[in-house]
């Protein structure tokens, strides 16, 4: 790829469709990747995976199908930003492949804040309670739930995802980068400083806390501003020889939305990974 790739990892129920506003907002010497599992988009006749482990693995396929081969960053939004870890952490374990810069977490808390979102088993779970669990963040249409077939989809992808993340936090919620942490959050989500903070603890390279307004979906109405953020960042620390033409990006900028680095983690409230 002769742009920077970043690549786009979307939340539990989610497709890459909630990337579309920054996608049009990223700078021209960026390339988004979007990478969608299976049970969805385009991939919507593949059959869900239920583990982290195996979501990965499909992630680092479809890495390598969209042709990425050198440095890359990610974006990885709530369920997402703790694939992106795995992800990243998995390209640093073998010589030779694709490394990531950057990981933009978003939407989430640290991996060793959080706890599982059920006591039991999410694929044991009825229709009710996964919808009842997802609700909790929005994002969840009035037309979806009316809808009995729209619904019917809506529980079966999110308990698939649901697994998912339940699985990251029962066995990968150690895992460490070396890559640089962005941990970006809309400032009416759920999850508390200590929370975000807790995400220095995954990371051996430098990490900072930025907050956009809005809610876990801040996103929709914070295109640009997380895009400039993105640009910024990539253009500070990412490895200029990785750059296209480092020129384009600009010399690196305060950043209002910035908050200051990372410190006092306390991992006693527990996150809701999706």
């Amino acid at each position: 790829m002769s742009r920077y790739p970043l690549v786009l990892l979307h939340h539990s129920g989610g497709t890459a469709q909630v990337f579309s506003g920054l996608v049009r907002a990223l700078p021209d010497w960026i390339e988004p990747v979007p990478l969608e599992l299976p049970g969805r988009g385009r991939r919507r006749r593949d059959a869900p995976v239920h583990t982290a482990e195996d979501a990965v693995d499909d992630l680092a396929a479809r890495l390598e199908d969209a042709g990425v081969t050198g440095e890359f960053a990610v974006f990885g939004h709530s369920m997402g930003a703790y694939l992106g870890l795995s992800l990243a952490a998995r390209q640093e374990r073998a010589a030779g492949r694709a490394r990531c810069s950057v990981l933009f977490a978003s939407a989430n808390a640290g991996p060793l804040a959080a706890k599982p979102l059920f006591d039991g088993d999410p694929l044991e779970a009825d229709d009710e309670e996964v919808l009842r669990v997802a609700g909790r963040f929005g994002g969840l249409a009035p037309q979806i739930l009316e809808h009995e077939q729209l619904r019917r989809h809506a529980a079966r992808l999110q308990r698939a995802d649901f697994a998912v993340c339940d699985s990251f936090i029962r066995t990968l919620r150690g895992t460490k980068t070396e890559s640089h942490l962005v941990v970006c959050c809309g400032t009416a989500d759920v999850f508390t400083d200590a929370e975000l903070d807790s995400w220095r603890l995954s990371s051996a390279a430098s990490t900072e806390r930025v907050r956009f307004p809005g809610g876990h979906f801040y996103l929709a109405d914070q295109a640009e501003a997380v895009a400039e953020t993105v640009a910024t960042r990539l253009a500070a620390l990412a490895n200029p020889a990785a750059l296209a033409d480092p020129a384009v990006a600009g010399p690196a900028v305060a950043d209002p939305a910035a908050e200051p680095a990372l410190s006092g983690a306390d991992p006693a409230r527990p996150g809701l990974p999706v």
